[in-house]
Order: C-alpha cells, then sequence, then structure tokens
C-alpha cells in the first residue's frame, strides 16, 4: 500500500514509550504483568501442560492492588483527603473503552452472526460486564471454568474485571478508614494483612463447612478480595509520607525474595491443576499473593537487581503495556477462531497473533489516547468538532440497553419448541388428591432436566430442585478424560451432607435421583483409570447408589424414584467446549445398557421403597437412538437435555412419580 511504511509501523506498535512514562515508571512490573499474561493466554491457547495457568489471575489481581493503593495511599498523604468521585472516573478511563470494544463486537456476533443455544446467555452475560457483575452471574448459574462439557461464554473470562470494580467502589473508603483508624504505617499494614488473612480463613470455611462450589470458589470476591487486599498491604508498606524515608529492604534481600517469589509462583503453573482444592482450603492463595506481593516490591525497587534485569526485557515489557488488551481479546479469539485442521502448535501462534495485533491497536488507537484526553477529548481531537459531556456515560449505557433488550428478547434455546404431544401417549398426568411433594437431586443431568418442569402444568406436584450443575454424585467419582483426570467440585462433599436435611426440611415425600453420565465415561479409581462397563466401574456404580439410598433413608421421604440412563450418541455437530475433543468427526454411541441392567439388579434388592423410572425404554424404544421426538430435540449438547426435551420427559415422569406414589 503506498505510504504505509510497514517497518515503521510495526515499531512504532512495539515501542515502549519510557519517557511518556514518568519517573516512577518501573518496566519490571510490566514485565511481570507480560509474563503473566502470556502464560494464561498460552493455556487457553492449547499449552495444556500449564495447568496451574488459573493462578496467573491472583497475581493480577495483587499487582492490580499494589498499583491502586499505592496511588490512593499517597494522594491522602498529599492532600489529607481522597476524591473518591475522581478515582471511579479514573479507573473507568482505563477499564471501560477496551471492554466496550469487546462487548460491542460479542453484541454483534450475538445479533446477527451466531446460532449457538446460548444466544441469549451471552447477551446477558454482556449486560452483567457492562454493570460488572459478571462474576455473580457466574456463580448463580455455577459456570465451571474446568468444565469440559459446556459451551463456555465468550464473557467468561472479565468476571476479572467484575471483581476489580467491586474492589474499586470500596477500596477508597477502606484506605481513609485506616488513616482515621491510626496515624502508624505498621498498623495499618497490620491491619490489611488480618483483612486478606481473614478473607483466607473465610475462604477455608467455604471449602469445607460452607459447601461453596467451584464457581462460588473461583468467581466469588470475598475470595478473591485477599489477593487484592495484600496488594494494597504490600502498597502501604512501601509508600512513604512527604519527607519520610521510604521503606526499603537490603538489596540482597530484595533481589531474593524477588527471585523466590518468580520461581515459586512460575512451578505453579506446573504443578497445580483444577485438583488443587488445597490452594482454596489452605491458604494458598494468599500464599501466592504474598509471593506476587515479594515480586511488586523487586520491581518497584529503584536499585539495579538482577531479578528486575531479567524480568524488565523488552519483549515482556511490551506484553505487559498491552497486557489488558491481550487479556481481552484472547478468550473471544480462542473461542471463535479455531484452525482445528493445522497442528496444535500452529493454532496457538495464530490464535497469539491475531490476539497481539486487536491488543496493540486497542492500546494505541483507544486506550491510550483516551488516557490521555477522555474520552469526550479523543472523539473532539478525531472529529474536530466539539462533543457532548456525557459522551462517555451515554456510550456505555446505549451498549447495556442493547444488551439487555437482546437478553429478554432472544429465544433462551435454538432447539424447536416441543409440540404438545406426550412422550407416551397412553399415559395422561392425573392431579393427586392431596400434593407430592419431590426433591430432585444429582448432577448436571437432572438440573437439566429440571429446566423443563412448569409447575402449572402439573397441579399437585412440587418440586424441591436439589440438583446441582457442578457435577456431584453420591460417592466421589473422578473421570479420566482427554488425558487429563478431573476430580469431582470441591463443593461436593458439602453438597452430599446438607442435601438429606434440605429434603427432610421442605417435607419431601419423593426423591426423584435421574441417573448421571459419569459412570459412562472412563474413571480413575485407585490410582488406575478404568473403562464404563468393567467390573471396577461396576462396583462403584452399585456403591454410588448403595449410598443414594443411605441418604433417602435420612430424608423422612417415604420413596426413592431412581431415573435410569436414556441411551446416547455423542455427535461432534452438538458437542460444546472440551467435549467436543471426545469425538472425532463421527458420532459415538454411549453404551447404557450395562449401567440400566446394574440399577434393575440393584433395585431388586430394595423393592419396598425403590422405584426405577424406565426412560431409557420411553426414548430409545428396543435401544433405537432419537435425535428428536415429537418435535423436540431431546439434548441440546449430546449430553444434557435440551429445555424442550426435558418439557417431553416431564409429560411422562410427572404421571409416573405420582402414580408411584400414590
Amino acid at each position: 500500500m503506498a505510504g504505509l511504511d510497514v517497518p515503521d509501523v510495526l515499531r512504532r506498535s512495539v515501542a515502549l514509550d519510557l519517557e511518556q512514562h514518568g519517573p516512577s515508571y518501573r518496566r519490571a512490573m510490566d514485565g511481570y504483568r507480560g509474563l503473566f499474561v502470556l502464560l494464561v493466554i498460552a493455556y487457553h491457547f492449547g499449552a495444556s501442560w500449564l495447568v496451574g495457568g488459573w493462578i496467573g489471575i491472583n497475581h493480577f489481581f495483587v499487582f492490580s492492588g499494589f498499583l491502586i493503593g499505592t496511588i490512593l495511599i499517597k494522594e491522602r498523604y498529599k492532600y489529607g483527603d481522597l476524591d473518591v468521585v475522581r478515582f471511579y472516573l479514573r479507573r473507568a478511563r482505563r477499564i471501560v473503552p477496551a471492554m466496550c470494544l469487546l462487548v460491542l463486537a460479542v453484541l454483534v456476533k450475538v445479533a446477527f452472526v451466531d446460532s449457538t443455544p446460548n444466544r441469549s446467555q451471552t447477551a446477558g452475560d454482556a449486560f452483567a460486564t457492562l454493570t460488572f457483575w459478571q462474576n455473580w452471574r457466574l456463580i448463580e448459574r455455577d459456570d465451571q471454568y474446568f468444565d469440559y462439557f459446556s459451551d463456555p461464554s465468550p464473557l467468561r473470562h472479565v468476571w476479572t474485571l467484575s471483581v476489580e470494580e467491586q474492589f474499586y467502589l470500596f477500596v477508597p473508603w477502606l484506605i481513609l478508614g485506616l488513616f482515621a483508624v491510626s496515624r502508624r504505617k505498621a498498623v495499618r499494614v497490620w491491619m490489611l494483612v488480618a483483612l486478606a488473612a481473614a478473607s483466607a480463613a473465610w475462604t477455608s470455611y467455604l471449602v469445607g463447612p460452607g459447601g461453596g462450589s467451584g464457581s462460588r470458589l473461583y468467581y466469588g470476591t470475598d475470595v478473591r478480595m485477599q489477593a487484592l487486599i495484600v496488594g494494597v498491604a504490600g502498597a502501604a508498606m512501601y509508600t512513604a509520607a512527604p519527607g519520610r524515608e521510604k521503606f526499603r529492604l537490603p538489596r540482597g534481600i530484595t533481589n531474593a525474595i524477588g527471585w523466590i517469589g518468580t520461581i515459586v509462583s512460575l512451578s505453579a503453573f506446573f504443578l497445580l491443576d483444577e485438583r488443587s482444592t488445597g490452594a482454596f482450603r489452605y491458604g494458598g492463595l494468599f500464599c501466592f499473593a504474598v509471593l506476587a506481593a515479594f515480586m511488586g516490591i523487586s520491581a518497584l525497587d529503584t536499585r539495579r537487581l538482577t531479578i528486575n534485569r531479567v524480568i524488565g526485557i523488552a519483549p515482556l515489557v511490551h506484553l505487559g503495556q498491552i497486557s489488558y488488551g491481550l487479556y481481552l481479546y484472547h478468550w473471544p479469539i480462542s473461542l471463535w477462531l479455531r484452525f482445528d485442521s493445522l497442528p496444535a502448535l500452529v493454532n496457538g501462534l495464530l490464535q497469539f497473533l491475531l490476539t497481539w495485533v486487536c491488543a496493540v491497536a486497542s492500546y494505541r488507537l483507544v486506550e491510550l489516547p483516551i488516557l490521555m484526553y477522555g474520552l469526550r477529548g479523543s472523539v473532539r481531537r478525531m472529529l474536530r468538532r466539539r462533543v457532548p459531556r456525557a459522551t462517555g456515560f451515554v456510550t456505555v449505557a446505549v451498549l447495556a440497553a442493547i444488551a439487555a433488550g437482546l437478553w429478554n428478547s432472544l429465544p433462551q434455546t435454538d432447539s424447536p419448541p416441543w409440540n404438545g404431544q406426550p412422550l407416551d401417549a397412553s399415559v395422561r398426568y392425573v392431579a393427586p388428591t392431596t400434593p407430592v411433594r419431590m426433591a430432585v437431586v444429582g448432577d448436571s443431568i437432572p438440573s437439566s432436566l429440571v429446566e423443563g418442569f412448569h409447575r402449572s402444568s402439573y397441579p399437585g406436584l412440587q418440586m424441591t430442585r436439589l440438583a446441582t450443575y457442578n457435577g456431584c454424585n453420591p460417592v466421589p467419582v473422578t473421570l479420566a478424560v482427554l488425558d487429563k483426570t478431573i476430580p469431582e467440585d470441591p463443593g461436593c462433599a458439602a453438597w452430599r451432607e446438607r442435601w438429606p436435611g434440605q429434603a427432610r426440611a421442605a417435607g419431601s415425600d419423593v426423591i426423584l435421583a435421574p441417573a448421571g453420565l459419569a459412570f459412562l465415561f472412563p474413571l480413575q479409581i485407585d490410582g488406575r483409570v478404568v473403562q464404563p462397563g468393567s467390573p471396577e466401574a461396576g462396583r462403584l456404580l452399585l456403591r454410588s447408589l448403595d449410598a443414594l439410598y443411605g441418604q433417602f433413608k435420612t430424608t423422612g421421604a417415604r420413596r426413592l424414584d431412581v431415573v435410569n440412563v436414556p441411551c446416547r450418541v455423542l455427535e461432534p455437530a452438538q458437542l460444546r467446549g472440551r467435549s467436543a475433543e471426545l469425538v472425532g468427526r463421527e458420532p459415538v454411541p454411549i453404551d447404557t445398557a450395562w449401567a440400566n441392567r446394574l440399577i434393575g439388579e440393584w433395585r431388586a434388592r430394595h423393592q419396598g421403597d425403590v422405584s426405577v423410572l424406565d426412560l431409557s425404554g420411553q426414548l430409545c424404544p428396543a435401544g433405537e437412538y432419537r435425535r428428536t421426538i415429537n418435535g423436540a430435540r431431546v439434548y441440546k449438547d449430546s449430553i444434557h437435555f435440551s429445555q424442550p426435551g426435558a418439557e417431553l420427559i416431564w409429560s411422562w415422569l410427572a404421571p409416573q412419580v405420582v402414580r408411584v406414589e400414590g
């Protein structure tokens, strides 16, 4: 293209612009940002050996707390007060513009390109992103970060922005409160350390007696607060009042703690994985936050430290300067732009290149100009005309309104609706003379079934939902798929303790337990991988049924109705997320006959108060798999029931529950 000097464009794209950052700029801090964002996105781009990549998020929270704490404490020292509104506006100017670009791209795809069943959900995520409560929305729907069998939202990753913005709301008041309580720096630092330790103790409680699910632990603001506050504590210790000497450790110690923090943190990327609940239970997040604070202390030291020269190399500093954009854009790129026909390494490199181009363009054309001139000033410079003062607020409000409109107007599912014809034409629902109270328990399979239950369609049948999307079974089950072991969610033990009491409190007459699919995948038992249908898998299934029966006996319910397993075919076109890697290009049938045979044999030993409801016989007559029945596509992803499919199933299941109870 005439007039375009490509080498010059590239040089300007990667220029560090150190002279524009002022004397307080420390390139090692950006080097750390670049290092950890590179590791996080490499994991998402397919470097599965970086199994502990999720711990890098903890470090970003610490760095953010360090930065924000330093800014606020310096202002408090200088002026004796804080301009809280100005602080909020500065943070919005840094975070919101690029985030709006991301949300706009997602909304365009949702409105004009997407055809997945999650369009409405994604639009709702866009609204939650713009209003900074996406992390709690993910918790509410029990979104599992390590779930292999779900279609992740392109806005899942912005839960971190929601946590930070919620932190920003109260941190100025925290700083003001600390200064009001004590004039001594040491007291303020220890108060912050105590607050972070309290967050760590609360996290430990959630893993244990609190019964927090994996999503509650991973996305919760209260859980992540410990890292942010450790960062603020580091800033409180490091930042000196005017005229006072800045706290500084001896050079050798500062260099050493920088190396220790870096080496141990990098080791976590290779040693931790989704099974590492100890990071939550035993203060691991707090310890890693302290290590990140060590890195922050060494990075901000003005002396020539070896660790800073290594971490401050130009490529890492460049990546650190554009780390916000890299993090924002890499996740949807990893979902939308896959080159599956290419080797995994080439696919990951292409995705990284696209992410880097987007991040550089965002940084140079959007983030920097708005940081320097504000949105109104940037638009005015571009258009060379006056711009309304409320331009930024109006832009966000319009995007939020569009997201909310799509959220409420798009269909909740792309499955064709059920035509209303019952699953079994000979079965009709007859309302019981006295209400029947039913509690539904189990994993994500019964959870998807619950979505199709409409109480108005079945008068006299009352449902209590005790099923959970986080894959809990009556006994601990560890899957072994895709060369990985996938343990049960950390909240499952508490769920097993909790649900019988909840069923008793609800006065349940019937416990309905639709069987899940966990036993139909390879399992890890006693350190060995066993295949479905093997004697070991069969014994674990029977042990699970015995445990279910024992739990049922404590509920006070009169009957336990176990729903057997309908036939399944894993269809590549329907599988979502990483579960698509389970199959190749051809559909893979799942053998459910052996599991149903064992369920039937087990039931023969408990004929007094146990029934087995033969859903398999209804959905799969003579073992024939049917994708669509009476207009409804039965499964939304080959594994979970679609909402129309669940509605169809209840037309047969509800009469069975009432009939058996009667």
